[in-house]
């Protein structure tokens, strides 16, 4: 059984990087610690990882594992939440995978599963940008595009857990081919990954001879760190790729708009960190620019607070409501929950 300690962690489980972050009772960050997520595909290792990281955070305490009230971790997956499964993340070796159940046995504790950006909405509604809104959207721009959805306060997960894919809307008919198989979505033309491909080119024209120095034509080492270093040396063919990632989250953002009619719409993820000011300004021009004027005035575009401690932070309070035992609570939050026909659960 878990100590009453007060303390909760929060996982956050990136496609390179797994991020752990240790909280206090008030759910103020005590200690954090970043390992590389494994890049061979087995599960067992990316467990072994989460661990590592975990440990490495408790020992900033002088803490160990049975000092924690509970854990949650956060995944770039749609979750069964019920089931605790992790649905697909086929580099880390999970598909169908009972993430929950195999890091309670390991780790001794209880652990919540959240999806990763539903976990960073989560924490910016209870500790961030988002704090007393009761209508928002949120945006997070990394490798892809996710999305999270705020209504009367609670987060919305949507009749399976799904809801808040706001990076596979479709806004260009035809357009660039996405990482999910369809043309045009937004991720396909917002996010770091189709930043990378035309700035890739670019540098290889002799457009962006810095950024060329610095990650030569692999797009992989196209981060936002390196997107930084280019525009900051002005170069302004890169500039107007970060700025061009703007306009389209601003009509995406206007879509949303129009059909949940959210008090504010929230920006966040590595790219928008980098570039706060730039994506403020010319995602809210194109937001409004491409909303009914009746809409324009009502809705706020803010930027994240928490930048990466979002998803730990949503994450642990997963595992603090869980702890709590408000599991019921947290089920009023889907909205039109069921099962499937054929008895799948609701992901809630």
């Amino acid at each position: 059984m878990a100590a009453e300690t007060g303390f909760v962690a929060g996982i956050d489980l990136g496609a390179t990087k797994i991020l752990a972050a240790v909280f206090d009772r008030g759910m103020k960050v005590r200690a954090q610690a970043k390992v590389k997520t494994p890049g061979s595909g087995s599960a067992d290792q990316v467990l072994a990882a989460i661990l590592s990281a975990l440990d490495i955070a408790l020992a900033e305490l002088d803490l160990k594992r049975s000092d924690l009230e509970g854990l949650g971790v956060a995944v770039p997956s749609p979750v069964n939440r019920r089931k605790g499964i992790v649905l697909s993340t086929p580099n880390m070796g999970m598909k169908d995978f009972p993430l929950r159940d195999r890091l309670a046995g390991l780790s001794g504790l209880p652990v919540a599963l959240e999806n990763d950006v539903q976990a960073g909405t989560l924490g910016e509604l209870r500790g961030g940008a988002l704090r007393g809104k009761k209508y928002a959207a949120a945006f997070f721009v990394g490798t892809g595009i996710g999305g999270g959805l705020v209504l009367d306060g609670r987060l919305y997960r949507g009749s399976t857990g799904s809801a808040g894919e706001l990076g596979h809307m479709i806004l260009q008919d035809g357009g660039a081919l996405c990482g999910c198989g369809r043309r045009g979505c937004l991720e396909a033309l917002a996010s770091r990954t189709a930043m990378a491909r035309d700035a890739v080119a670019a540098a290889a024209s002799g457009k962006a001879p810095i950024l060329l120095d610095h990650a030569g034509t692999d797009f992989r080492k196209y981060r936002s760190s390196a997107f930084a270093r280019s525009v900051e040396s002005g170069e302004k063919a890169i500039e107007r790729i970060v700025e061009r990632s703007a306009y389209w989250l601003g009509v995406g953002a206007a879509n949303v708009t129009a059909v949940l009619n959210p008090e504010a719409v929230l920006l966040g993820g590595g790219m928008v960190a980098r570039f706060p000011d730039l994506y403020k300004d010319i995602a809210f021009r194109s937001l409004k620019d491409h909303l009914m004027p009746a809409l324009g005035g009502t809705v706020e575009l803010l930027i994240t607070k928490l930048g990466d401690l979002a998803v730990p932070l949503g994450a642990a309070w997963a595992s603090r409501d869980l702890a709590a035992g408000r599991e019921s609570a947290a089920a009023r939050e889907v909205t039109g929950a069921r099962e499937d026909m054929d008895g799948q659960e609701a992901a809630e």
